[in-house]
């Protein structure tokens, strides 16, 4: 295209993305403390931590997982164009999905009216994945950084607004949709432009060689946010809402730990595909140990720091609303950096093609988070949450690097 923008290198997207990308997730940290402290109890916490992991479970079908597939097609075997056509088709898919499941799992009719405006918020952040996409895959990731930094802080400030005049949850909610929709009009879709053409064109058969190739991709990613996602709904419907929201309260600061280590490795997708399609393919595995290494070294630094401040932090901000319960903190650390690492297994393994792979290691998790829940839950309490997905994760992990292992491709490296 003409007037294309000039790709970044690898360290001002990595900075870029990292920067605005854990400003986004923070913000949404922030709604999850704020809920707590505009409201009187926990019932509102704990009906904002269920429609949001109704709405993480949302976000594998919506967006279909594909954004590493999207990343990784070097060769153009579907132009941007198609990529969004298909994107369009698979949030009706995810939108129908996802409300059909929500009235068999909400513990109520106000919980339930919380998860259908959360999909309104979640429609059009999974439509702008798409083209975050576009914009990776032309190594301009500060236009995803500014747009999340700039999205982050209107949806919170639209969110807290709309609790405090209200004190309805359910409408609190429902504002961070059209916050998030302005910044999708008028800022990600004019420079998602600028790299590829992005109106939607889709044929027939386009969308269902697209349907059958990601299926298991989808199924992957789904697997993968329901180990966490599971856990916490059955707690809810078993203990209430009140115990679950206050485990949110506790657990949700701790996504960034997942959420910067995600972030750090996503600008590396790029070049770890393009390395992989080299013949030969010998950059490709010291490359992926550097980045493996790197994300290792981030985790362990955030949960030695933060299990030390996390405590001292929550007590602050929450002050006796959720005191005797920051002893769950070292453990979510450990939970979200595990299944942070599992991700980017997972993503590598779809990179390398191995999608059967990715499918089985989180199929082995999603199997023993259901096993386990009960159990655990029952014997640890809020605790037994944790000790699920830790459990489930490492299985996960442990399978991925045999399946890497095993590669016949990276063998002859």
């Amino acid at each position: 295209m003409e007037n294309q923008p000039k790709p970044l290198d690898i360290k001002r997207n990595m900075l870029y993305n990292t920067i605005g990308s854990l400003t986004y997730q923070g913000c949404l940290w922030i709604t999850t403390v704020l809920v707590v402290i505009l409201s009187d109890g926990y019932n509102d916490s704990g009906i904002l931590s269920f429609a949001m992991s109704v709405g993480n479970m949302f976000s594998a079908i919506g967006t279909y997982s594909m954004r590493t597939y999207q990343v990784s097609d070097v060769k153009g075997k579907y132009s941007q164009r198609n990529y969004v056509g298909f994107r369009l088709l698979t949030l009706v898919i995810g939108v129908i999905a996802l409300s059909i499941y929500s009235v068999f799992v909400s513990p109520d009719g106000e919980t339930f009216a919380a998860v259908l405006v959360y999909l309104l918020f979640k429609v059009d952040e999974a439509f702008c994945d798409v083209l975050y996409g576009v914009d990776q895959r032309g190594e301009r990731m500060d236009y995803i950084g500014i747009s999340q930094f700039v999205r982050g802080v209107l949806v919170v400030a639209v969110f807290s607004l709309g609790l405090y005049f209200s004190q309805s949850i359910v409408i609190a909610i429902l504002g961070m949709f059209p916050a998030g929709l302005a910044v999708t009009l008028l800022y990600d879709i004019p420079h998602s432009r600028r790299i590829a053409p992005i109106k939607p064109e889709l044929s027939a058969q386009q969308a269902k060689d697209l349907l059958v190739e990601c299926l298991p991709i989808v199924l992957e990613v789904l697997f993968l946010g329901m180990i966490v996602s599971v856990a916490r709904q059955y707690y809810a419907n078993a203990y209430g809402n009140d115990r679950l929201g206050i485990y949110a309260a506790v657990a949700t600061p701790a996504v960034l730990v997942q959420a910067a280590a995600r972030y750090l490795y996503a600008p590396a997708l790029v070049p770890l595909s393009e390395k992989w399609n080299e013949s030969p393919r010998e950059k490709f595995l010291p490359f992926f140990k550097k980045t493996l290494k790197l994300m290792l070294a981030l985790i362990v630094v955030c949960v030695v720091v933060l299990s030390w401040v996390g405590p001292w932090a929550l007590d602050l901000v929450y002050g006796q609303k959720v005191a005797g319960y920051t002893y769950l903190f070292t453990n979510v650390l450990i939970c979200t950096s595990a299944l942070a690492m599992l991700y980017y297994l997972s993503d590598v393994l779809i990179l390398c093609r191995d999608i059967r792979g990715a499918l089985i290691s989180a199929t082995a998790a999603l199997i023993i988070t259901l096993a386990t829940m009960v159990p655990l839950e029952a014997a640890f309490d809020m605790q037994g949450i944790n000790y699920v997905v830790i459990v489930a994760c490492v299985s996960g992990i442990i399978i991925s690097l045999v399946r890497l292992s095993r590669n016949k491709e990276l063998k002859r490296a």
